[in-house]
């Protein structure tokens, strides 16, 4: 195999759709566990809450790092990794 074809395609770490909607599923699924008085399924105090976030900050900030990922939407086209190796 080539070594291009065992290369690591990068990921782009943007917000879209999917993280809107989840963003609306997470107030409404708040709302609704706090309007029942059920315990919520999540760490109930800030600091569990932190550390759930910044474990997937320090993802980001190692695939940074290691040229893995971008910050940003993928390029309107689609991949142009992904599309060079598909033509070959």
């Amino acid at each position: 195999m080539k070594r291009s074809t065992l290369a690591k395609q990068k990921s782009y770490v943007y917000v879209g759709r999917t993280e809107i909607k989840a963003l609306i599923v997470g107030l409404v699924t708040g709302v609704l566990y706090g309007a029942l008085n059920l315990p919520i399924p999540a760490p109930n105090v800030l600091g569990g809450n932190l550390a759930i976030l910044f474990t997937f900050v320090g993802l980001v900030i190692i695939g940074l790092f290691r040229h893995e990922m971008t910050l940003g939407r993928p390029p309107a086209g689609g991949d142009p990794l992904k599309n060079d190796r598909n033509s070959k």
